[in-house]
């Protein structure tokens, strides 16, 4: 891949992203909003379990509005426009036009990600003790909810239906961490198996175990491997859904 066609490719979409309302709204705004009612919900109720399942719903909500359904909206107005078809012409590879257009989504998920970590920070006084399990969770969410984000677009005929057919992923992954959440009375191993393998539910045990102070990162770190492999796989399970249903051309 070429960096200075990416920059470039990149550049050019970030200034199309402001400009589309829609997508704007989507991955710029919602998703800051939605953290804000968070982190009031938490300062109103002194979570005695610490502050990781309110990270984690917010870091969930920036994945599938920041990443799913702005990936999605983007890809899709691309598409439609021939934009996409356009740059296939020129010298620049495919992966290449790809992570230019994508670029942006991917810098605001982890941008609006570090916000709201820094809010916690600041608001409650709150910081994670073992902060590589919450850079790990960042990525590997990222990767899923992006790469989900594009497999959309092959069910989507117009950039406002793929946000539509994206929003689905957002309801999945806020409603797992939910339901993890109702079994976090006993601490992070109150999760059963299969709430613990699910996306929402992998990101409430490992935002959990970062902001867990009575643990060392090791011993952490060897409490989260499960965690940290059901998010991996469902990396794995966007980048695989996202090479399968993307289409360069629009649909009928």
């Amino acid at each position: 891949m070429n960096v200075r066609k990416i920059a470039a490719i990149s550049g050019a979409e970030a200034r199309l992203l402001v400009r589309n309302t829609a997508v704007a709204v989507a991955a710029l705004v919602m998703p800051l909003v939605i953290a804000g009612m968070f982190v009031v919900s938490g300062l109103q109720q002194s979570p005695p379990d610490g502050w990781g399942y309110f990270v984690a719903l917010m870091l969930v909500t920036v994945f599938g509005m920041s990443g799913c359904i702005s990936a999605a909206g983007t890809l899709t107005y691309r598409r439609d426009e021939l934009y996409l078809k356009r740059l296939r012409c020129s010298q620049s590879s495919d992966a290449t036009i790809l992570a230019g257009v994508l670029a942006p989504a991917v810098v605001v998920t982890i941008a609006q990600c570090a916000i709201v970590l820094a809010i916690i920070g600041i608001a409650a006084s709150s910081l994670p003790a073992h902060p590589p399990l919450l850079v790990a969770v960042i990525v590997l969410g990222t990767v899923m909810s992006v790469g989900l984000g594009m497999a959309t677009t092959g069910f989507s005929s117009s950039g406002e239906q793929a946000q539509t057919v994206a929003t689905p992923v957002f309801f999945v992954l806020i409603g797992t961490a939910i339901w993890a959440g109702m079994s976090l009375g006993d601490g992070p191993d109150g999760l059963s198996p299969v709430q613990a393998l699910s996306p929402g539910g992998a990101v409430v045990q490992l935002a959990q175990l970062s902001y867990d102070s009575g643990s060392t990162l090791a011993g952490a770190a060897a409490e989260a491997l499960p965690s940290l492999a059901a998010l991996a796989g469902w990396a794995v399970v966007g980048a695989g859904a996202a090479r399968r249903y993307f289409r360069w051309e629009p649909r009928a």
